[in-house]
């Protein structure tokens, strides 16, 4: 498990953001922000919904995602962004947490 990035939920689509069509979410790339910052916009009709939609959080790279969310408190998802890429929302000790798990090459 390695930390990824921090998300910040904004109101306006930004300069290149990339746009996660099938989650109706617009993001920076964290890899060329500094401090490793992904800002999202929501676009209506998101399936992705409160609380992610306005706190932050933390996000967090893993091997096994199902291995890594399991007995965690659930807030939004799981779900397949794009085949292979698993992203969840959880409650950990008052913190908004995301775990995710890209597609294997």
């Amino acid at each position: 498990m390695k930390l990824h990035h921090i998300g910040v939920p904004v109101k306006e689509k930004m300069p290149d953001m990339m746009n996660f069509e099938p989650i109706k979410c617009w993001a920076t790339d964290p890899e060329t922000t500094p401090g490793r910052v992904e800002y999202l916009f929501f676009e209506p009709g998101s399936p992705i919904t409160e609380p992610v939609t306005s706190v932050p959080h933390l996000a967090y790279r893993v091997d096994n995602f199902q291995e890594a969310i399991q007995g965690k408190q659930c807030v939004v998802g799981p779900m397949e962004v794009v085949p292979g890429l698993w992203i969840g929302f959880f409650w950990e000790d008052g913190n908004l947490i995301e775990y995710h798990e890209v597609p294997k090459a």
